[in-house]
């Protein structure tokens, strides 16, 4: 295919042959302006922007890379610029068969407008690709796939994809292509014919390539695929993806310059990526941590008059259904009034030490270590309920620790985006705001988002025990086993040890579906290994906790047991060896619980 380069109305362009009439029909201020030209914003973030435009009954994509001044001259010293990358991507791919977006064209140097609603403006480089269309992103079509109610129908469709997918892969592979960001929404899959598909890489200006893959590199390459799919697709899907990437890497062996032969069998493969994958997610984990510490696009830097400083939540990348604030933007200026009138209800400014201010009156907790409440934030047509925590020090050794950052209720926040960024489920945190005199913390707040219909374990138990049959609660029960058990295996396999897991910081979200949520997050850590005596203390905790709810027996405590302990390398007995250990670390438990509740009865009047 032969490229061209020539200058259209001032524009210098790199392009295929057959797009020099295309390209000269389009003005300078059309690519210059495209909300003026009618185009549609596809996507923005702070480097680049995708536009879809019909120009001449033919559609496509246009993907604006910025860059200021000095940093296109700096990055030409190490490495062509991201739109040429991309664009060299392309054609790479085109001529190896690779199944992606086909690029048309190429300029560097154009001089964008403004744009309303995106802020960007200024020196640019243009790619226009040819667009693919019907097409979806990976995630969605999967995620489409698995909702048929038709099993066998479903499962023909999943195993098609698989199949389409390790080809896709094993070709770019054994080709000397490289996608150093294949996530699920890099690739874009079409429906060909009926049950046969097409699977299409985007964004490719990050590939590397006419270079033999390593081992490592393959492993790696897949461990970014497998992020996604670990949480939305079977053991068994993964595997037979492994297995025809493995038919499809053998198939290409002798057709390409840069293909060899992998050095790992499918058990080593599989190893290999179990933990490559983990290192990844690891990875991914910590880059999103520091993400919820600072301003952007996701969080905003707030400040309030009296010292407040803090943080809040801007938007979130991807929106849950049953969180409402998740699918929201707020903007600074609206979290600012609405932090102000909350800070004012809740602290009073005279109060010294912070601890002893006035607490607004529809109060959820009040002891000597919290005061915790509801609240509604107003959005436009939308209403919020929200929780707001405001720590408390009940003597001065407590109120001589909490001076020293960070606060309570900042290690909350981060634990709180910790959780979430690893799939663990828990309220979302949506401002912490924090008043300092100096580096000492005088006063903090943290406002998380309210779950409507929620209550804690213990709670609901009881409140269920009375109101269902004898049926209905056997059933109620079995699923709860479970479910606590995923609960509680999830946070330890996602790195967490919770040293006050007891049934009232476990929350229970009974519609749609029953859902587990973590909250009152003080005392969850982190920890690279789960030992079996911070098991045996969260069990403790959960079981003195839940002791005096009717209905629930001797067997249920069993039950739960050996579900818990039913883990892979573990013996089938092990259940019954951590009995007398589980029994001795619940009565030391409970006389601590007994002593604590005797010393604030003594000290407050109330357990």
């Amino acid at each position: 295919m032969p490229i061209q380069r020539a200058t259209f109305d001032g524009c210098a362009w790199t392009f295929v042959g057959e797009a020099a009439d295309w390209l000269a029909s389009v003005p300078a201020r059309a690519w210059a302006d495209p909300r003026g030209s009618g185009w549609e914003l596809v996507k923005h973030n702070a480097r680049r922007e995708v536009w879809r435009a019909v120009i001449g009954g033919r559609p496509c994509y246009l993907k604006y890379h910025f860059y200021g001044p000095w940093r296109e001259a700096l990055t030409r010293w190490f490495r062509p610029s991201s739109c040429a990358a991309e664009w060299a991507g392309g054609l790479f791919a085109l001529r190896n068969g690779i199944s992606a977006v086909r690029p048309v064209a190429y300029t560097r140097g154009l001089q964008r407008a403004r744009t309303p609603g995106t802020g960007r403006a200024g020196r640019c480089a243009l790619l226009v690709t040819e667009a693919v269309e019907p097409a979806q992103p990976l995630n969605e079509f999967w995620l489409q796939l698995q909702s048929d109610e038709n099993v066998v129908r479903r499962r023909c469709d999943t195993r098609q994809l698989i199949e389409t997918l390790a080809e896709l892969i094993a070709r770019a592979h054994q080709a000397g292509f490289e996608h150093l960001d294949m996530h699920a929404a890099n690739i874009l899959v079409q429906t060909v014919a009926p049950r046969r598909y097409q699977a299409v890489f985007v964004d490719l200006q990050s590939a590397r390539l006419g270079v033999p893959l390593s081992d490592r590199a393959v492993v790696r390459n897949l461990a970014q695929l497998n992020q996604w799919f670990r949480r939305h697709s079977t053991t068994m899907d993964r595997l037979r993806f492994l297995r025809a990437y493995l038919r499809w890497r053998n198939e290409f062996e002798d057709r390409f310059e840069y293909s060899r032969p992998l050095g790992l069998s499918f058990d080593q493969l599989v190893a290999a990526l179990a933990t490559a994958a983990q290192r990844h997610a690891s990875h991914l984990g910590r880059q999103r941590d520091r993400r919820a510490l600072r301003g952007g696009r996701y969080f905003t830097r707030v400040r309030l008059p009296g010292g407040w400083r803090g943080l809040a939540m801007r938007c979130c990348k991807h929106p849950q259904a049953e969180s409402r604030a998740s699918q929201l933007t707020f903007e600074r200026r609206w979290w600012e009034t609405q932090l102000a009138a909350l800070v004012s209800r809740w602290c009073s400014p005279t109060a010294d030490p912070p601890g002893e201010a006035a607490a607004p009156a529809a109060l959820c907790k009040e002891s000597h270590s919290a005061v915790v409440g509801r609240a509604v934030l107003e959005c436009g047509p939308d209403r919020i309920p929200v929780i707001v925590k405001r720590p408390r020090a009940r003597n001065w050794r407590r109120r001589l620790a909490q001076l020293w950052p960070p606060s309570r209720c900042l290690r909350a926040w981060r634990t709180g985006y910790a959780l979430l960024n690893r799939d663990v489920p828990t309220a979302r945190p949506l401002a912490v705001l924090e008043r300092r005199w100096g580096p000492f913390v005088r006063d903090s707040l943290l406002i998380t988002e309210a779950i409507p219909g929620a209550s804690d374990l213990e709670s609901f138990l009881r409140a269920e025990h009375v109101r269902r049959t004898a049926r209905e609660w056997w059933h109620l029960k079995r699923e709860l086993i479970q479910r606590l058990v995923n609960h509680l295996r999830r946070l330890e396999e996602r790195g967490f040890v919770h040293r006050d897991c007891k049934a009232g910081n476990i929350l229970v979200v009974p519609y749609p579906e029953l859902r587990l949520l973590w909250i009152d997050l003080d005392g969850i850590r982190t920890s690279r290994r789960v030992s079996d005596h911070a098991r045996l203390r969260a069990l403790a905790r959960l079981e003195v906790s839940l002791r005096d709810v009717g209905g629930l027996t001797r067997t249920d405590r069993v039950r739960f047991l050996r579900a818990y302990w039913a883990r892979f390398g573990a013996a089938e007995d092990t259940w019954r060896r951590m009995w007398p250990a589980l029994s001795r670390a619940a009565a030391r438990q409970q006389r601590a619980t007994d002593r604590h509740r005797a010393w604030k009865l003594a000290h407050y009047g109330r357990p």
